[in-house]
């Protein structure tokens, strides 16, 4: 897969919501059993998928309505705070309260600029057209749901997504199933996780430019997508 194409599936992955590695190591906690069943979690992950690219795929829509409808379903969807955390490694432990909101805020800017830009880019005015005339039933499917052995708390659900100029995206989610509802915390895209993807490019950043230096990177390259997509 090409890394245009990692990208762009991130982006239908992040609006679908958006690993097989055991990414966050075993559970520490005492829970005993998941609060919803790993079927459960497939469902509603696969009917949030739909209603998610549907929204985003309806004909029309201009930039700014595409963001703010991307922000609220990656908000729903997705547990940011948990991400933030992760993302963050090490780094968040010694960052101060105010550094935390702050890369918090830029963090969510620019996931939010950069994923809906690229989901346009993919959908465009022809998606919903091209796959009512593919005869599919469903832009986005799951395919098999797994507990997760290192953790009690989560599942892996694999899936895929249809495209119209090639075979479908194939993604895993790793989601969170200890509350009222399931929530994403990673995508992998061919066996690379995102979320240790970013770890590792913000903590080389943090090495260099410190944690001020990061929010400072990721509201530059957020102004630079906004930009480049007027």
């Amino acid at each position: 897969m090409t890394i245009r194409l990692r990208g762009i599936a991130v982006a239908v992955a992040l609006g679908a919501a958006l690993p097989i590695l055991p990414v966050f190591g075993p559970a520490t906690s005492s829970v005993a059993m998941a609060a919803i069943s790993p079927q459960a979690a497939a469902s509603s992950i696969e009917d949030f998928g739909n209603k998610a690219i549907s929204a985003l795929s309806e004909p029309g829509l201009d930039r700014e309505t595409r963001t703010e409808r991307f922000r609220k379903l990656f908000h729903e969807g997705f547990d940011f705070d948990w991400i933030s955390r992760f993302v963050l490694g090490r780094h968040w432990r010694t960052a101060s309260e105010p550094q935390r909101d702050a890369f918090r805020d830029a963090f969510d800017a620019y996931v939010v600029a950069t994923y809906s830009s690229r989901f346009a880019d993919y959908i465009a005015d022809t998606y919903s057209k091209q796959l009512a005339a593919s005869g599919e039933g469903k832009a986005f499917k799951t395919t098999n749901v797994r507990a997760d052995s290192n953790d009690d708390r989560m599942v892996v659900i694999s899936g895929q997504i249809w495209r119209p100029d090639g075979p479908p995206v194939p993604l895993d989610f790793r989601v969170r199933v200890d509350g009222s509802s399931p929530q994403i915390i990673d995508i992998a895209i061919e066996g690379v996780s995102m979320a240790i993807t970013q770890r590792s490019e913000f903590s080389s950043v943090i090495e260099r430019s410190g944690m001020d230096g990061l929010i400072s990177e990721l509201k530059r390259r957020t102004e630079q997508v906004t930009a480049s997509a007027r």
